[in-house]
């Protein structure tokens, strides 16, 4: 097997998140260019209908003109993202100006890194060689089962497994310095699936990896906690403060910003890169309350927050033994400047 079996979050150095916060320019840009989806997978809020319409969600493609608005304000941050992470609610491939704006965050030189997420179902010969020449660095592929059927019984979506598995490997021969890191979630796979899922992969990625189904997805997963965390990492306690508050900045499909990425239903709105500036998001009123609502360890009075499990599962760092001096910080007019 030429891949190297590791997890995502692993692919990149960490350093403490406690010294560098307040960061005067987020690690990441998150966008989601796309809210739909072609799938339906059953750990995943596109499945929970009736939630979607409780919650009177609206969803749809980012206008081409709304995302290179967020990459010019971009521009305008002290230091570049070390990502762009293109895609996360929905499927971006689904988006028909997808290579346009890979090529708009390259040619602005916001990123080290510019990465995409993706359920790999909709990839081509022909979309893959754009992608690649706009410029992707970074490609994340949900790989949802081995067979036709396990897609069916998973996503609703019954997929030509070898059609997927040959458009993956020309991706992988034409990905130039594009790494491609393909996982697939161990809810129920047998240990022949895993073996299985290592020989049909292994040869046509760079790095991969079987996650831990973990309670991601806020008000609509069933979960309980589990000890393991979705990177296999140990979970053993409780974190009052969120720490992707202060990592990065979300968008939504229709230029919303969330405080963070799993707000699927967009609960917890910071701002509107419609009316504002990315930089003054960042830097805003509504994010710095949102920040110090969690570092007072008042996660449990904002409801969305309160049922949320992703800094615990999907999270390694942790702000929970810094709340005091970072408090001090917020109060200060340095904070975010």
């Amino acid at each position: 097997m030429k891949a190297k079996i590791q997890a995502r979050i692993y692919s990149s150095e960490k350093s403490p998140l406690e010294n560098a916060v307040p960061l005067s320019t987020p690690y990441s840009m998150h966008i989601d260019i796309c809210s739909l989806c072609n799938f339906k997978c059953k750990f995943c809020f596109q499945a929970d209908e009736k939630g979607i319409a409780a919650k009177g969600l609206k969803r749809g493609f980012m206008k081409l003109e709304l995302f290179k608005k967020i990459i010019d304000d971009s521009t305008k941050f002290p230091g570049k993202f070390r990502k762009v992470k293109i895609g996360l609610h929905g499927e971006p491939t689904m988006h028909p100006d997808l290579p346009a704006m890979i090529a708009y965050v390259k040619e602005k030189n916001v990123a080290g890194v510019i990465e995409m997420f993706t359920n790999g179902s909709l990839l081509t010969p022909e979309l893959n060689r754009a992608i690649i020449a706009a410029g992707l660095t970074r490609l994340n592929i949900s790989v949802e089962a081995i067979t036709s059927e396990g897609y069916k019984a998973i996503t609703g979506v019954a997929v030509d497994m070898k059609k997927l598995t040959d458009n993956i490997r020309d991706l992988y021969e034409v990905r130039k310095d594009c790494k491609i890191y393909v996982k697939i979630v161990d809810s129920g796979l047998t240990e022949d699936d895993k073996k299985k899922f290592y020989e049909t992969f292994g040869d046509i990625c760079d790095e991969i990896y079987i996650e831990h189904v973990v309670p991601q997805w806020s008000e609509t997963n069933t979960f309980s906690l589990d000890a393991i965390g979705m990177y296999g990492q140990k979970v053993s306690e409780y974190k009052h403060v969120c720490p992707f508050l202060f990592m990065y900045m979300h968008f939504n499909y229709d230029g919303t910003a969330s405080g963070c990425t799993l707000d699927w239903s967009k609960e917890v709105l910071v701002g509107d890169a419609n009316k504002e500036s990315v930089t003054d998001i960042w830097t805003g009123e509504r994010l710095k309350a949102l920040q110090r609502a969690h570092l007072e360890k008042k996660r449990g009075e904002i409801p969305l927050c309160a049922k949320c499990m992703a800094p615990m599962v999907c999270c390694l760092e942790n702000l929970d033994g810094h709340t005091g001096a970072l408090l001090e910080k917020i109060k200060s007019d340095n904070w975010q400047k």
